[in-house]
């Protein structure tokens, strides 16, 4: 792990396990609409919200070892433990996935399609669809800021 002058932590390993489980996998999660549209998930982060959503359907494939939401912009960061959890073939790294997994993973997070989910905090049911067929996601590092 190398720390650099401002403070940020960039894990720059070949791997990464937090917590004495296996080597981890990170994706940027960029959550859009079919047109493309960055959506705003500030008000839904609460309990059964989209981001419940994205992470409730993540976790059909792997265990979640971190994530951070990036609310105005959709961004979510994931690391998803275990090596090539979205890869068909075993030639990517955890520190760095092989592009077929982030692929693979875009395309599962696209076929959700139109997401019910609890539009506030209050809500009591699933009282929102929200469109995410156009969700972007691409591998990356771990970057603690």
């Amino acid at each position: 792990m190398a720390i650099n002058s401002n403070n940020n932590a960039v894990f720059t390993a070949g791997t990464l396990s937090i917590g004495g489980g296996k080597d981890m996998e990170f994706f940027k999660i960029v959550v859009q609409d079919g047109s493309n549209n960055s959506l705003d998930i500030d008000g839904n982060t609460h309990k059964d919200g989209i981001v419940d959503r994205i992470l409730q359907a993540l976790q059909t494939r792997g265990t979640i070892k971190y994530y951070n939401v990036t609310t105005t912009n959709g961004v979510i960061n994931v690391g998803i433990e275990g090596e090539d959890t979205w890869a068909n073939t075993g030639t990517g790294t955890p520190i760095n996935p092989q592009t077929a997994a982030a692929a693979n993973l875009q395309t599962f997070l696209q076929a959700l399609g139109t997401v019910s989910c609890r539009a506030s905090s209050t809500s009591t049911s699933d009282d929102a669809l929200i469109d995410v067929s156009g969700t972007d996601v691409t591998a990356s590092e771990l970057v603690l800021a």
